[in-house]
């Protein structure tokens, strides 16, 4: 996968670039809050990206 991500690092992805929320994230995926923090933090790092926001805006087209 590109930038290393996982397959459920992707599929979070796919839910934050929808503008989902940590909490309708979870509920969706079946998931703790938490576990979806840490899976916006790894995506954060490992895109190079600064937050959340900048997620959106540079995976939106992809």
């Amino acid at each position: 996968m590109e930038h290393g991500l996982s397959e459920r690092e992707a599929e979070v992805l796919s839910l934050v670039v929808m503008k989902k929320t940590n909490q309708e994230i979870a509920d969706e995926l079946v998931l703790a809050v938490g576990t979806i923090k840490s899976h916006v933090h790894n995506l954060v790092k490992k895109t190079g990206t600064k937050n959340r926001e900048d997620l959106i805006v540079d995976f939106w087209q992809s």
